[in-house]
């Protein structure tokens, strides 16, 4: 089997050769690398230097596939083609305060992070966003339309490499509350929803006619196992909105792209919630989604009542990354044996570690958690040290 029948075997409940150790976008677990200071540590503590995997924030990673090979991992592919030319954009600038790296954007957005952000486990602080107002909001959309369209010729040749592909095909189509959310800030679209609901439907309205326009052409010809939506949506408690709330203001969008995807034959529809995402399985599985995703173990999920629960559903993730911490070793056997089996043997469980990589992680951590899980899965893949 390639990746690919792996790949479908498993969304479809089937038993696959082997169990295939899959990062998916956003939240890759173990399987696509790590930002730069943590690969610094994994040499340092053993792993061979010309492993590559190293990322920034918002590249794709530097020679990912020489960690892919060493570590027995996979993923899917992207295509990265999107209809939408010619936006206008905004211009940043940045400066040094306080010992701080500051970014301004001509929107209005301000952000104070660490230097050396971009290649540090860290989280920017969000001074100001891009969206503040109906003002601040139509100058967003007026910069961030596109101007035209890719020829449909253009984009079919982009999309010819993929026709035989061996691994699975994603098409990330963006969220709804995400998209709220990285305009308005958490706690300023709290208040929206119940101040200026108009403005949210207008946001919303705008997202879904760029969908359409943008990116159901490519769903339409590429035909991907996957349609991906990063949401960030839950917290370690639950839903950052009501489910009323996420009916009102995203259903629609939701139910649009559920059905598109699944009349072009899509597989796999997933939601990257990070936090608690219990309370949302049943609002994502209502309008078609069939996938959650990382299933970070602090938040307090629980697969075992989710499989229960939704028999059909694909879950990812679930092992705590923190176990291949310096001095959480003796913790890895267990996480691994005490979920990786039962949930394999209820079928639709792709195992991985629940986020990414952290600082603290060893070489040596590393080892073991991939020769427990290898071992698990029946995966033969990888060139690492079995310990």
């Amino acid at each position: 089997m390639n990746d690919r029948e792996r790949f479908e075997a498993i969304c479809c409940g089937d038993q696959p050769d082997y169990i295939p150790i899959y990062g998916f976008p956003g939240a890759p677990g173990m399987s696509r690398g790590c930002m730069k200071k943590t690969h610094d540590r994994l040499v340092a503590t053993g792993m061979p230097p010309h492993i590559g995997g190293v990322y920034n924030l918002g590249s794709g990673g530097h020679d990912v596939e020489s960690w892919k090979r060493y570590w027995g991992t996979t993923d899917p592919i992207g295509c990265g083609v999107s209809m939408g030319q010619g936006a206008q954009g905004f211009g940043v600038t940045t400066r040094i305060e306080d010992g701080f790296e500051v970014i301004e954007s001509e929107s209005g957005a301000v952000t104070r992070q660490v230097i050396d952000n971009d290649i540090t486990y860290s989280m920017p602080e969000y001074v100001e966003f891009a969206v503040r107002d109906r003002e601040s909001w139509e100058f967003w959309k007026q910069r961030m339309t596109p101007a035209a369209s890719m020829p449909l010729e253009e984009m079919r040749e982009r999309l010819r490499p993929y026709a035989d592909r061996e691994r699975p095909l994603v098409v990330s189509g963006g969220g709804g509350y995400g998209f709220l959310r990285g305009l308005l800030g958490p706690e300023r679209l709290s208040f929206t929803f119940f101040d200026d609901p108009e403005l949210i439907r207008d946001m919303m309205d705008w997202r879904l006619q760029r969908t359409r326009e943008d990116l159901f052409p490519v769903i339409e010809a590429a035909r991907p196992e996957i349609v991906q939506m990063g949401e960030a949506l839950c917290y370690n408690h639950g839903m950052l909105l009501s489910p009323e709330q996420f009916h009102e203001f995203c259903g629609q969008y939701y139910q649009e792209v559920c059905d598109f995807a699944r009349s072009c034959g899509t597989l796999l529809i997933a939601v990257d919630t990070d936090g608690n995402l219990m309370e949302f399985a049943e609002v994502a599985t209502s309008y078609g989604v069939n996938g959650l995703y990382p299933c970070e173990v602090k938040a307090g999920n629980d697969l075992f009542e989710l499989r229960r629960d939704y028999p059909e559903l694909v879950l990812f993730g679930w092992l705590e990354k923190e176990v291949v911490n310096e001095g959480n070793e003796s913790h890895i056997r267990d996480e691994i044996e005490s979920k990786v089996p039962p949930l394999l043997k209820s079928r639709r469980y792709f195992p991985n570690g629940d986020h990414g990589i952290q600082p603290p992680a060893t070489f040596g951590g590393m080892c073991e958690f991939m020769t427990i899980l290898h071992e698990v899965c029946g995966n033969p893949e990888g060139e690492f040290p079995r310990v």
